[in-house]
């Protein structure tokens, strides 16, 4: 593999590791700790996780500021292809 830069593969990748981080976050975390319709039980599943409840809240953090990047990356491939150019639309 050559030693260039590129921004697509790199977009793709932190995509792919920002997506998965935020499915660990926002599908996992929760259907293990929420129980619909009981309050109770939902904060007894929290306090008994404590651990898994922290890493969702990291995890939404990270996968927030991933997307940032994302879309810095993603910026970056399409200037690539317009040659810095801006476009008039």
């Amino acid at each position: 593999m050559s030693s260039t830069r590129n921004p697509g593969r790199f977009a793709g990748l932190l995509y792919l590791l920002t997506s998965i981080v935020g499915f660990f976050a926002m599908g996992y975390v929760p259907d293990k700790l929420i129980v619909s319709g009981n309050a109770a039980a939902t904060a007894n599943n929290i306090s008994a996780s404590e651990t898994l409840f922290r890493l969702g809240i990291a995890g939404e953090l990270l996968g927030q500021a991933g997307f940032i990047f994302v879309a810095l990356a993603l910026y970056d491939l399409l200037e690539a292809s317009t040659g810095g150019r801006p476009r008039s639309w």
